[in-house]
């Protein structure tokens, strides 16, 4: 079976798959089968819009950043059949991406009627969308993916937490109808205690109704603006300490944040009720919109600040790497 060595592939087998040659870092095998990927799947999605998502490309990306930043230990190295492409391998990996794009563009209408809809049939198609990453397994044998999984675990971790939860606008759409109660319901027993005569009117949108102000719950107060702001500057901390994260600490430290956005955006729009039924109606609709991206951004701040040390590997003192 002909082979296409990569760069690192080159360098001897006692060497790290991640080299240096003089100032110029020579990118691990596995960063350029996630390029090759996140090229296709780009593609895919050009050629056929209806396979437009961004949760498989910024998985890919996720995934190639931080394998980029990663440093592998020379005790770590991969085997030599897992850094190398075959030719049957890529052969198929084009094959199947070519096979999704005519199936999509022969099933036309109804994709583009299932796509984004809240129907089985939606819920189907999604899992067509993200199917662009399903090929990515034909580049290498499977013996040889059982040694990429386990070199490379964290960063697999870390894109499926991206492909599941970063930019979650279609799941809390779809949740809105009982999640839209909660919240409403969480807000109106928070703040009865401190407006008087506090109403609640049940809705898709609903309506906490005040002496001075009535404010309507609406999918954008959902809170999903501060999950899309928390996930994208967290994400860019992660990318920036990836080689020194504790990853287990990291994985904690993310979902109390998203916790944390979530409860704090529970206390913005009660701190609303309360404000706006107290004299400050006319501050709060003039200025709210425009608070929400102040207010997330300082519980973010909150978060990083409180758990950014303990995120953190302890480094090792020149006495214990000398014992």
């Amino acid at each position: 079976m002909r082979t296409f060595p990569l760069s690192a592939s080159r360098m001897s087998s006692s060497a790290p798959s991640s080299a240096f040659s003089g100032n110029l870092r020579v990118p691990p095998f596995f960063f350029w089968i996630l390029l090759l990927a996140l090229a296709v799947a780009v593609a895919d999605q050009l050629i056929a819009p209806v396979l437009f998502s961004t949760a498989p490309l910024f998985a890919l990306l996720s995934c190639l950043l931080l394998t980029l930043r990663r440093e592998i230990s020379p005790h770590d190295p991969l085997s030599p059949t897992a850094s190398r492409f075959t030719a049957w391998g890529v052969f198929w990996f084009l094959a199947a991406h070519a096979l999704l794009i005519g199936w999509v563009c022969r099933m036309a209408d109804p994709a583009y009627r299932a796509s984004g809809a809240f129907t089985g049939a939606g819920w189907a198609f999604l899992l067509v969308k993200l199917g662009v990453l399903a090929p990515i397994l034909l580049l290498l044998p499977w013996r040889a993916w059982r040694s990429v999984a386990h070199l490379y675990a964290a960063e697999f971790v870390a894109g499926a937490i991206v492909l599941v939860t970063f930019f979650p606008r279609r799941a809390i759409e779809a949740l809105w109808p009982a999640y839209g109660q909660f919240l409403g319901r969480f807000v109106f027993v928070l703040s009865w205690p401190f407006v008087s005569s506090l109403g609640y009117l049940k809705a898709l949108y609903p309506t906490l109704t005040g002496p001075s102000l009535d404010v309507t719950i609406l999918l954008s107060c959902s809170g999903i603006n501060g999950i899309e702001l928390f996930d994208v500057l967290f994400a860019l901390v992660v990318i920036c300490e990836w080689p020194r994260l504790n990853k287990p600490r990291a994985l904690v430290a993310y979902c109390v944040g998203l916790a944390a956005v979530i409860l704090g955006n529970v206390l913005r729009i009660t701190s609303f009720v309360i404000l706006g039924n107290r004299g400050f109606a006319d501050f709060i609709a003039r200025f709210h919109v425009n608070a929400g991206w102040i207010f997330f951004s300082a519980v973010f701040l909150l978060v990083l600040t409180s758990t950014y040390r303990w995120m953190l590997s302890p480094v090792s003192s020149p006495s214990n790497k000398t014992a």
